[in-house]
């Protein structure tokens, strides 16, 4: 019994409701419309192992529901995290946090300053 006492308590993600607004809208809506699927199947996998009594009306609704139910788990920040995974792979820089105006500028520079030095000395 100590041993179930000793486990530590499960750290669930903070809520950022600002983690999205980077983003450009095509990258964020290709991100929604995976996870959205993949919770559709997940959600109709899930229904085929309870038996229940239905007909072909009730199936196209639950279906339907289903369907609704998956873009609204897809739309919110706090999803199953596919969403996350998708935007890593196509926008990489979703996860970098913003430095700024001024940073991008020296950064630009700095680059100028490198490329100029390679110029000459060819």
């Amino acid at each position: 019994m100590s041993q179930i006492n000793n486990i530590p308590p499960i750290q669930m993600p903070k809520h950022d409701p600002d983690k999205y607004k980077n983003v450009p809208k095509e990258y964020l809506q290709v991100a929604e419309g995976m996870e959205s699927q993949f919770t559709n199947h997940l959600l109709n996998e899930m229904r085929k192992s309870v038996k229940a009594p239905s007909g072909p009306a009730e199936g196209i609704y639950r279906s339907m529901l289903d369907a609704e139910r998956s873009k609204l788990m897809a739309q919110t920040n706090t999803g199953l995290g596919i969403k996350d995974v998708v935007l890593r792979e196509i926008y990489p820089n979703f996860d970098k946090p913003n430095l700024g105006n001024v940073k991008m500028y020296k950064d630009i520079n700095a680059q100028n300053v490198h490329s100029t030095q390679g110029e000459n000395n060819e």
